[in-house]
Parts: structure tokens; sequence; C-alpha cells
């Protein structure tokens, strides 16, 4: 497995730890606190009952049991359950508990479902009263069920999010790392391949001259690779300073390394930073040159363009030349100079690679941005 793969996995598993140890840790303290609540709220109401039986009590004296059975059976129906005790006299039993419960307070579980059972004695100078309250507080338990498997859900869609983006920034980051090692690897086995060569004592003149030869020529392409490298920090940090630079002059170096290619430059200079305005616009013409047919330049005050005449495609990976800077590099130097980047192509008309840097790209009405590989 490649190193940013596991680095993406540990990162994503720790992320998903995080986020769950967070619900689990929100939900539990929301259940603590709403049952807190509830329980309190069953003490109130047991207490509100105790008073008010001990006062019919008091007031109606033998009515008590009547009075007692009909508090039971109202209670009942809103999911409390009563029991009341007077000595060895039973008033009302609604508890269809077979083992009674140690504790005064507490919850437990009958039939399934979840009840706050509360067992409360009272004496005064008219005689004790005993009060056993279930209240049924399943419907809670089936809320914060509820609860969790939101939590749960709301934790999975995170995470799959999170980890789309996650991956498809490290995959954004290593690639060209990897990209950079693999365009390292063919300049340094050249050189020490050459290397060994002029080692040998059995070899001539003309041969030691031409494997020096391959070996600058390695190390050339080696400083293009770290170029690429600087160029490509300084475009993520920003660290540039902008210059006025001679647009003609660099068009015409850019000839000499693409010599088929035609300039119609009506600009003398252009404000940014040398080493990114270069790298984009031999970018944009090797991009047209390795299309086949002619390639035209024309700079002008407003914009440059650069034509062919081939028909724009999506080449597969293993068909891009190396040292290519990518497309995601050049829109981020044309961004960074507040230039616009745009891409068209068509049968009849070729292609055009066209880079807006005065003051039409303020008034362009928004293009639709073609998908470009280097």
């Amino acid at each position: 497995m490649q190193l940013w793969k596991k680095n993406f996995l540990v990162t994503f598993v720790l992320f998903v730890l995080v986020v769950y140890i967070c619900l689990f840790v929100m939900v539990t303290v929301s259940f603590r606190t709403d049952l807190g609540y509830l329980m309190r709220r069953a003490s109130d109401s047991e207490r509100e009952i105790t008073y008010v039986l001990q006062s019919i009590q008091k007031l109606s004296g033998g009515h008590i049991a009547t009075d007692a059975g009909y508090m039971a059976q109202r209670y009942e129906e809103a999911g409390i359950l009563l029991k009341v005790r007077s000595g060895d006299a039973v008033f009302a039993d609604k508890i269809p508990l077979q083992d009674v419960p140690k504790e005064k307070y507490c919850i437990l579980t009958h039939d399934g479902g979840k009840y706050i059972y509360i067992k409360d004695e009272v004496t005064d100078g008219a005689g004790g009263m005993e009060l056993t309250y279930m209240e049924n507080i399943q419907s809670f338990y089936d809320l914060q069920n509820r609860k969790f498997i939101a939590a749960a859900a709301s934790g999975i869609f995170v995470s799959a999010v999170v980890g789309i983006m996650l991956y498809a920034a490290m995959k954004r980051i290593y690639r060209p790392v990897n990209q950079i090692a693999h365009e390292l690897r063919t300049p340094l086995t050249g050189i020490r391949g050459y290397a060994q060569y002029i080692m040998m004592g059995n070899i001539t003149e003309e041969d030691r001259f031409f494997a020096a030869q391959q070996i600058v020529d390695s190390a050339g392409t080696m400083k293009d690779v770290v170029d690429k490298l600087l160029i490509m920090g300084n475009v993520r940090e920003g660290t540039l300073t902008f210059v006025a630079i001679d647009i003609e002059v660099m068009l015409e170096e850019l000839k000499h390394i693409y010599p088929g290619i035609e300039l119609e430059v009506s600009i003398q200079s252009i404000n940014g930073e040398p080493t990114l305005v270069r790298c984009l616009l031999e970018n944009m013409i090797s991009n047209a040159v390795n299309a086949g047919g002619r390639v035209k330049v024309t700079a002008g005050a407003e914009k440059l363009c650069v034509w062919n005449e081939g028909m724009f495609r999506v080449r597969a990976e293993n068909e891009l030349k190396p040292h290519g800077y990518g497309l995601a590099i050049c829109r981020d130097i044309a961004g960074i100079h507040r230039w616009k980047l745009r891409y068209s192509t068509s049968e009849k008309d070729g292609t055009a690679a066209v880079l807006i840097w005065g003051r039409e790209k303020r008034t362009l009405a928004p293009s639709r941005e073609m998908p470009y590989t280097e």
C-alpha cells in the first residue's frame, strides 16, 4: 500500500474515532440530563399524590378506599401505576410486580418496558400510609434510541463526506511528489550508469566525452524537475515578487525551444513573477505543440492566445510527456496574478488557450471551462 494511502487511513480512522466519541458523549450527557429531569418530575408527581391521599384520608375517613381506587384507575390510563396501603388495608393496587425491588427509588424493567419505581412511606398523627408509584417511561427510551440511531447516521454521513474530501486532498498533495520521484529516477539512473561507464579504463576519449555529455544532460533534467518543485512551492506558499516582464523577449526565448511556432506580439511588458509566468507560457505552448499542427501565439494588451489547428482530446496518463507542469499549477499561477485562463476547441476553429491579463477579464462573461490535461 502506498504511504499516502496509509496516512489517509490512519488520519481517517482517528477522525472517525474522535467524531463518534464526541457524539457518544453528547448523546450520553443529553440522555442523563433528560432522564434526571424525568425522575425529578416523577418524584414531584408521587409526592403530590401522597399529599392528596393524606388529605382525603383526613377529611373523608371511610371513603379513602373508593377515592384511592378511583385515582389509581385514572392514573393508570396515563401510564402511572399506583398501590395505596395503610397498615394492613390495601386501598388500591395496580402494581403487577411479583418481585418488589429493594430500592425505594430506581428504574426497572417490566414486560419489556421501562418504569420509574418509587416507594414512599408517610407517617403522621393520623396514621401511616404507603404509596408505591410506577410510571411508564418506555417512550422516553424509544426516543433516546432514535437519537442514538440519528447520531450514528450523522457520524457515518460526516465521516463519509470528510473521508472523500480528505482522500481527494491527500491524493492531490502526494500525486506531484510521486510524479517528481519518477521523473528524478530516470536522470539519476542515467548519471549513475554513465559515471560507471567513465570509470572503466578501456574506453576512448570520444566515448568518455559522450558519457560526460549525457551526465550533463541528465543533471540539467534534474535541475528542471527541482525548478518545478520550487515553482510549485512558491505557488502554494505565495512567496512571490512581481516585476515588469519583457513579454516579447520571453516569447522569443520560448520560440528557440519550439522553433515551429508563429509569434505576433503587440505588447512590450506585463507585471508578474518571471519564473511562474515563463512556466505558464511554456506549458501552454508545449500543449499546443504536442497536439500537432500549426501553432500561433498572439500577445496583446488584453490577452495572450495560443492557438493550434489540432482538435483537443483528453490524453491518458501514460501519454503525457514528463516535466509537464499541469493544468492545476497553471490555474494557480493565473489566479495569483489575477488573470483568467480559458480553453476552447472545435473541429472547425481548432484549439485556443487564452490567458486574459488585461481589463477584459473584468467584463468577460462566464464561459464553460473545458477539462484539459497537460
